[in-house]
Formats: C-alpha cells, sequence, structure tokens
C-alpha cells in the first residue's frame, strides 16, 4: 500500500509540475522561432501630458515608417503593419468572415520567419489590392492551397477586388502575430495618401498602427537610441504648442514585447512576469508536496525494515552500502512516477488546452521537455530519498524513530504540507471571489440580451435599418453608436476647454452614438440632456471632475473644442452619471459622447433573444452581401477578464491536486500509525475508551498541526493576495471568513484523511489488538 501511495503521490506531483512546464515553456516561447529575434525591434511611443502624466502606446504614428527608412541607416529592414477587425470577404455566391486582417509591407516577412508555400514574399504585396492568405483560410475558401495564387476575392459592401498572389504556411500558436489574412500595405496608402505625407499625423497613435525594423548585423542599438532625441525635436516637437502632450518614440526589442505590460501589442492578453513567477512557484510547491509525502511514507517503513537493516549489516554490509541500496530503491520509485505522471500529463492536456483555451502542446521528444523530465527525476530522488536512505543504513531505525528528532522532522515536513496546501486555499478563494465580484459588479449599464451588430460603412447610414428593426417581435429598443459603453482598452483623444489656448491635460474617449443609446444601456442622465447632433455634446461625471467643476449642473452651456483651436466651440448640454467604461481592473476614464450621423456603423438591441433568427431574417434581406455575425454584449464584457479567469482555473486545478496529494499522505501516515498503536488502542478500550476517543486519538495531533500551519499560512496569504488585489483599480476586501473558510477546509481534509483509519481502529476487536506481538 505504501508504494502504491508513494508512486501514486509523487505521480500527480510530477504530472501537475509538467503541464505548468507546458503553459509556462508555451508563454515564454511566444514569437522566439524567429531566426532574427534579437535584431527585431518595435517602434512605441509615449505621450507626456502638461501635468507630467505619461501615456504608454504600444504603437506608432502612420508617417513612422517612411522616416526611419530616411534617417536612420542602421535599420536593415523597416516595415509598417496595420490592423483592423471583422473583415468579410465574397467568393462567387459565398462569403466568409476574417476575424482579424493585417495591412503590411513586403518587407515584414524579411523580418520575420512567416514561411510561404506559394508567391514571392518580396513581390507579391507591393501592388495595392494584393493579397496572401494562410494554408487554412486557402482551404477553406478554395478547397486547396494550391488553386488560390490568382483568385480574386471582394471585399465589404463595396465589393473591393483583391488579388491573392500568396499562401503562407499556418501561423503557429505561439506568436503574438497571427497572419491569416494580410493585405497590402499599399492599399492603406491608395486610400490615406495625405496621413502618410501629413505632419499633424505624429500625434495621431492607434494601436492598430505598428512599425518594426531589423537592426543591421554589425549595428548597435545604443547608437539609433542615440539618435533619437534629434529625431523627436524634427517631427512631434513641433506639434506641442497645440496639443496637451509632449511625444516621443522608444525602441522596443521583440523579446519584451509580450511579456511587457506598460505598451499594448498585438495578440491575446497573455501572462505577465509575476503571473509566470506565481505558476513556477505553485509548480515548486506541489513538487515539495509530493517529495514530503514521500519521506514521510519512507521513513514510517523504516521500522518494519528493521529486521531487514540488521540481518544486511549482520551479513557484512556497511552504512555506505545500505545507503546506495535504498537511494536506488527511491531512483526506482520515482522512475515508475515520472513515467506514470507523464503518461497522466499526455491524457490531461488535451482537457487542459480546450479548458484554458490556449494552443499548448507537449511535445515530449523535444529537448526542452526531455531535460526539464531527468532534472525533475533527478531532483525529486535527492529530495525525496536522502532522509529516507540516512534513516534505513543507520544501525537501529527502530531507536531512531522512536526519538524526538525524528518526529520532530516529520511534524515539521506535515506542517510545510499545510501550509503550501492552505497558501494555495486563501489563493483560490481570493481569486474567485475577485472574479464573482467582475461577474456581478454593476457596470452601470445593461449589458444583459443586447446584441451588436457590425454594419458596413454607408454614407447616407442606417437609420432606415434602425426603424425597420424596431417593428421586429421581441425587440425592446436600438441604437446606432460607434461602441458599447465599454470597451477593453478605451482610446481617446484631447479637448479644448472655453477660451483656453492648450488643450486639457487628460485623455478623453469619444463616443458617436444617436439618441436611443442611453435607453438601449439604461444609462442615466445626471444632469441636463442628451445630444441630438453634432454641434451638442454630454460628459460624463469624471470628466466634469477633472475639468474642476465640483457640482455637474454648473457645466451646462459651457463650451468646449473636439480638438485644437481650430475646431468650433460647441456647448455641453448634459451630464451622464458615471458607469464603468472601461474594464473594472482599470478606473473609469472621462468620456464625451456626441452624435454624428455620418459615423455610425454599429447597430446595438435590446431584445428577447429567441427572436434573433428573425432579426437574422431582416439583416440578411436589407444586406444580401453581409455575414449575420452578432455579438453578446455580456459575453464582451466577461472577456475583459479572460486572463484572471485563466488564473482562477488553475488555482483551482492545482489546489485540487494539493489536497487530494496531501489526503493520500495523511492516509499512510494514519495507517501506519494504527499498525503501530494497535495494543494501545486496545488497552485503552479495554479500560472503557469509546470509539469517539480513539477517533479522536488519532486526530488530534494531525489537527493541531493544521492549525500550527495555518498560523503561517494566513498572514503570508494575506500579504501575497492583498499585494495581488492591488493591481486592480476595483477589487473585493479580503475578509475574515475567507481565512475561516481556509481552515475548515484544512480541518474536513484531515477528517476525511485520518477518520476512516481511526474510526476502524476504535471498532476493533481489543481482545484481538491485546494479542497483537
Amino acid at each position: 500500500m505504501f508504494t502504491l501511495l508513494n508512486t501514486t503521490g509523487l505521480a500527480v506531483g510530477i504530472a501537475a509540475s509538467l503541464l505548468l512546464f507546458i503553459l509556462i515553456r508555451h508563454e515564454l516561447s511566444i514569437d522566439t522561432f524567429h531566426s532574427k529575434r534579437d535584431r527585431i525591434y518595435r517602434v512605441v511611443s509615449t505621450e507626456t501630458y502638461r501635468d507630467g502624466r505619461i501615456d504608454y502606446d504600444g504603437c506608432s504614428p502612420l508617417p513612422m515608417s517612411d522616416a526611419l527608412r530616411r534617417e536612420f541607416p542602421q535599420a536593415e529592414k523597416v516595415a509598417a503593419m496595420y490592423r483592423d477587425r471583422r473583415y468579410q470577404f465574397a467568393i462567387g455566391d459565398q462569403l466568409f468572415s476574417a476575424p482579424l486582417v493585417y495591412f503590411a509591407e513586403p518587407e515584414i516577412f524579411e523580418i520575420f520567419d512567416f514561411p510561404w508555400l506559394a508567391g514571392d514574399p518580396k513581390t507579391a504585396l507591393k501592388e495595392p489590392y494584393t493579397a496572401a492568405i494562410s494554408q487554412s483560410i486557402a482551404e477553406k475558401w478554395f478547397g486547396n492551397w494550391q488553386n488560390a495564387i490568382g483568385k480574386v476575392v471582394l471585399e465589404g459592401n463595396e465589393r473591393k477586388p483583391y488579388r491573392i498572389t500568396g499562401v503562407l504556411e499556418n501561423p503557429p500558436g505561439n506568436t503574438d502575430i497571427s497572419l491569416n489574412v494580410v493585405l497590402s500595405y499599399a492599399t492603406l496608402r491608395t486610400w490615406w495618401t495625405s496621413s502618410f505625407n501629413d505632419p499633424l499625423k505624429w500625434d495621431n497613435f492607434i494601436l492598430s498602427s505598428q512599425c518594426y525594423f531589423l537592426l543591421g548585423k554589425h549595428q548597435k542599438i545604443e547608437n539609433m537610441e542615440a539618435q533619437l532625441p534629434a529625431f523627436v525635436a524634427r517631427h512631434y516637437t513641433p506639434l506641442f504648442a497645440n496639443s496637451n502632450t509632449r511625444d516621443s518614440s522608444y525602441f522596443q526589442s521583440l523579446k519584451d514585447i509580450h511579456f511587457n505590460t506598460t505598451f499594448d501589442r498585438y495578440g491575446d492578453t497573455g501572462w505577465s512576469y509575476g503571473e509566470l513567477s506565481a505558476m513556477s512557484l505553485i509548480g515548486l510547491f506541489l513538487l515539495m508536496v509530493a517529495c514530503i509525502n514521500f519521506v514521510n511514507l519512507s521513513t514510517v517503513q523504516s521500522i518494519t525494515r528493521a529486521k531487514e537493516v540488521g540481518v544486511r549489516k549482520a551479513l557484512g554490509s556497511n552504512r555506505r552500502q545500505l545507503f546506495a541500496l535504498f537511494m536506488k530503491e527511491t531512483a526506482l520509485l520515482v522512475g515508475m512516477a515520472v513515467i506514470a505522471g507523464v503518461i497522466l500529463a499526455a491524457f490531461a492536456l488535451p482537457q487542459i488546452r480546450e479548458w484554458l483555451n490556449k494552443p499548448v502542446t507537449m511535445q515530449i521528444l523535444s529537448p526542452a521537455t526531455i531535460l526539464f523530465i531527468i532534472i525533475l527525476g533527478l531532483v525529486i530522488t535527492l529530495m525525496a530519498g536522502v532522509y529516507p536512505a540516512l534513516i534505513l543504513s543507520r544501525l537501529n531505525p527502530m531507536k531512531i524513530m522512536k526519538q524526538a528528532g525524528g518526529i520532530s522532522l516529520r511534524r515539521g515536513l506535515i506542517i510545510t504540507q499545510f501550509i503550501i496546501a492552505q497558501l494555495l486555499i486563501i489563493g483560490t478563494l481570493v481569486v474567485s471571489r475577485q472574479m464573482k465580484f467582475f461577474r456581478d459588479q454593476p457596470m452601470g449599464f445593461d449589458k444583459d440580451a443586447i446584441v451588436l451588430l457590425e454594419l458596413p460603412w454607408k454614407q447616407d447610414g442606417y437609420h432606415y435599418l434602425k426603424s425597420q428593426v424596431q417593428q421586429l417581435p421581441g425587440i425592446q429598443s436600438v441604437t446606432l453608436c460607434d461602441a458599447p459603453p465599454a470597451v477593453l482598452r478605451p482610446g481617446g483623444s484631447y479637448i479644448t476647454f472655453e477660451n483656453n489656448i492648450h488643450p486639457e491635460s487628460f485623455e478623453i474617449t469619444y463616443r458617436n452614438v444617436d439618441t436611443d443609446y442611453v435607453k438601449t444601456f439604461r444609462l442615466q442622465l445626471k444632469e441636463g440632456n442628451f445630444p441630438r447632433n453634432a454641434n451638442e455634446v454630454i460628459l460624463n461625471e469624471t470628466a466634469v471632475k477633472v475639468l474642476g467643476f465640483k457640482n455637474p449642473a454648473d457645466i451646462i452651456g459651457k463650451r468646449l473644442r473636439l480638438g485644437d483651436t481650430s475646431y468650433p466651440l460647441i456647448p455641453v448640454v448634459g451630464v451622464l452619471k458615471d458607469y464603468h467604461n472601461a474594464p473594472l481592473k482599470d478606473k473609469i476614464v472621462p468620456m464625451l459622447m456626441t452624435s454624428k450621423p455620418g459615423n455610425l456603423f454599429k447597430m446595438a438591441v435590446k431584445m428577447d433573444l429567441a427572436q434573433l433568427p428573425v432579426l437574422e431574417q431582416l439583416f440578411h434581406e436589407q444586406l444580401p452581401s453581409r455575414l449575420f455575425e452578432p455579438t453578446f454584449i455580456d459575453e464582451t464584457v466577461s472577456r475583459f477578464y479572460s486572463t484572471e479567469i485563466l488564473v482562477n482555473r488553475l488555482f483551482h486545478l492545482f489546489t485540487l491536486v494539493a489536497i487530494f496529494i496531501s489526503c493520500m499522505g495523511m492516509y499512510g501516515l494514519v495507517s501506519f500509525l494504527v499498525v503501530q498503536k494497535t495494543r494501545e488502542v486496545g488497552i485503552r478500550k479495554v479500560l472503557g475508551a469509546s470509539v469517539q476517543q480513539i477517533v479522536q486519538l488519532f486526530l488530534q495531533e494531525f489537527m493541531w498541526l493544521s492549525v500550527l500551519a495555518f498560523l503561517v499560512a494566513a498572514p503570508l496569504g494575506y500579504y501575497y493576495m492583498a499585494y495581488w488585489l492591488t493591481g486592480y483599480q476595483y477589487h473585493i476586501s479580503i475578509g475574515w471568513d475567507i481565512f475561516l473558510y481556509a481552515i475548515l477546509l484544512s480541518v474536513l481534509v484531515v477528517i476525511v484523511s485520518v477518520g476512516h483509519k481511526a474510526i476502524t481502529a476504535g471498532l476493533a476487536n481489543p481482545v484481538k489488538s491485546l494479542r497483537t506481538e
């Protein structure tokens, strides 16, 4: 039984650690497959406000790539890239959706290693309205990728023709730049010709616009950085007089992009270095719990092997030989556990991949995985084997184990095991409550049963479509807008208040909406009215406060400009009650709403979702060349917390693993103690001890060890989880009940692990017990 418990506990711990290693390695491998990765850089930007506050932008203005080519000869290759969302393409009478589309210059493929299956990467995207697509997209659109070259696809409502000039290999799962549909950057240049030569566009930062460059082989990035002040002075400084920020640019290495949370980037939200460290620590904790089990069970077994040790010593074996023998036994058990752990991890990985929505693979034969498994086996053998081998190789194991020192060490190991389990329990409870807070905390607007539809650009807008949707059954309210009330990354611009010369020293988010926006999302007016057209604006309470008004009513009738002094003054006609226009981990940002009919290309519909097919039918009738792709506001909001959801799931999973391993260890220990105390139990029962008292005899020591562990785990758990919560603008308070649940759960684990064997011992026949030798 002890061998089975030892091997099983180690196997589960090894499997959990291996899964964590695979997840962490996946994150660390993001964009490391590029052969020139040490020379790849991105241009990022900062905006320093007049009050000293700094915004960090993971992007660059449109004129950046051309200027970089002209003024930095150290850059071997320069490539601009622009990402856009939710494109639709038509091939004959079939419609296809592309959630992400990248406009890229051909040089991007000389900087990054994205292999091509067909076409010439140097020339395929030189001309406007050319495109390269991945193998999977080509097979979806044309049956097989060999048929794609030369085909024409029509994009959007205007049916712009794009000729397929290249097919790329499918992008790997470990990249932030997932190139499935790539359109030529030359196309953008035909649309926005003036923007690339307009000096004022150096003050325009949007995440979609990126600029990468490849540093020359024998060049130093420090030399380029030394030129930046003069570069900034030429392009950015002249704009400062009429702007609210002093802008600048910096060079960011590729290896810093994925984990740097200061600057935004392409790709999904990933783990920070802090979260990677936390996951690594959890993996180490799980191994420690498994090794503690092994040490405890092996040392208590040494008493049963006292005769074997004595016989071996009598036959001439010395201590060194015995130590080597027992270390070999440990290595054999660890080897079995490693094999079982790898198999267990392989079976669990597909479910973990689906659960966490990460494209991770095991790659068991990769050098890194093999090296990790070998090192893991050696470390566990040393951690779990040295002390038991020393005990077993001594002259009198029975005497050694009855000494206080051996018992104290075993108790210390059990306490350590409890501390780790309780820390994970406290962490799980805090993360779970924070996630519940995100789910349940009112955002200040209605997000339930609201469908958002993307509409193609149309000069005369979609008021006719709105009126038709309003007549459908089950429709409660319809509004046209440019964005839902809350977005993951609220963009911003600046305003100039009244007759001020300089813009205000804060960024403000614009919303362009119609008059039914408030009704559809159940927003609340604090003062005044909603704007009726583009010549009126409404501000939220936060914007009013940063403008210096304590009473919202005082700002009604005041005027502002939607930019610098070249823009006209328009009146503030209302104040909107604050709602969370960003995720709850961020503070509410200043916001302005107005109503420009020509910029309303999203439709939000509050409705009975059972009537969604009716809405879809009308959509197809009115927009036959458009796919019906509804998004739901409540689901959009929940995706704000994708990283936190991932952390929460991992905490739950590995806390259960730690508890399971701890239960197995305690079960093994109490099984041994029951055998050791058989005569004692018999005597106590003859003297009148009840079953309850016998159970209490076995439980009390483990209970006290659990309480002692809690005295260490509680303050540590509070400190680290309180620090984790400081990363959120709105968060829970860590209440005393979290610690109560943690200790109660620990007590329950003890009862479950120890109780069965203790009750069995209490019910045993005392006459039979007293006959035990």
